[in-house]
Parts: C-alpha cells; sequence; structure tokens
C-alpha cells in the first residue's frame, strides 16, 4: 500500500484564527459601507416614489394637505420623507450587518443568547412600528385635527 506522508490526519492541532486590529477596523470599514450605501439606494428609490408615500403619510387625515410656505420647504420634506422611509427599510440590513461583525468574537453560550436576544429586540421594534402607524397614528391625527 502506498502512503502519501503530506496527508497526516492524525495530528489534531487546533487552530487559533485571530485577526488583527487592523483588519478588524478594514472589516468594520467595509461593512460599514455596505450599510451606507443600501441606505443610500432605498433613499433614491424613496425619492423617485415620494408621491405615494406622501399619499400614505396623508391618509391618517382627511382634510390636511401638504402645503409649502417658502419655495423649498415641499422638496427638504419629500427629502426628510425618503431619508427616513430608506433609514427604515434598510434597518434590517445594518442590523444584520453589525451582528455578523460581532457574533464570530463570542463564545458559543454567549452567541446563542445574544443571538436569541437579537431576534426578539427586531420583533419587538417591528410590532412596536406596525401598531404606531395602524392604531396611535390614526387616532392621534383625527383626534387633534378635528375640523
Amino acid at each position: 500500500m502506498v502512503t502519501n506522508s503530506d496527508f497526516n490526519f492524525t495530528n489534531n492541532e487546533t487552530v487559533i484564527l485571530e485577526l488583527p486590529f487592523s483588519e478588524h477596523i478594514e472589516e468594520l470599514r467595509q461593512r460599514l459601507f455596505h450599510i451606507f450605501w443600501i441606505i443610500l439606494l432605498l433613499t433614491c428609490v424613496a425619492f423617485i416614489e415620494v408621491k405615494l408615500l406622501v399619499k400614505i403619510l396623508e391618509l391618517p387625515v382627511d382634510n390636511v394637505k401638504f402645503f409649502q410656505l417658502s419655495p423649498g420647504e415641499y422638496f427638504v420634506s419629500t427629502v426628510k420623507i425618503s431619508f427616513y422611509t430608506g433609514l427604515l427599510f434598510g434597518s434590517p440590513f445594518a442590523i444584520g450587518q453589525i451582528i455578523l461583525f460581532l457574533l464570530p468574537g463570542l463564545t458559543k453560550k454567549r452567541n446563542k443568547s445574544y443571538f436569541a436576544f437579537i431576534v426578539e429586540f427586531i420583533i419587538f421594534i417591528w410590532f412596536r412600528f406596525t401598531f404606531f402607524v395602524l392604531c396611535f397614528n390614526s387616532s392621534s391625527f383625527k383626534f387633534f385635527f378635528k375640523l
């Protein structure tokens, strides 16, 4: 039987994978750039479709429309609406990138507990946002702007 000495599988050394500080900073920089570009892309898409977003924001209030007091006010409002929409829909990606940066440095026990905590936190944030938009937002607008 022919044996090859290059394939020595009986040696079970543990490999420690540690990155130097500069590579950690480089990975963090890359992840932050990814977050920035995704939020910018989603903001641009929201800016293109801003008329639909304005109609959605006007739905809870029957008699109030967006109007401008100065020449650039409506444009500034549409940029704000677009930015907040891009930030809202880009936040799951941003949270995912932060999680992917932090989780490899944790132990297995902490990794499981933090992962469960993060998932519960994300679910709580989305339920809170949904409750605010569907319940509180429409009733408060109708109460304060009853004409």
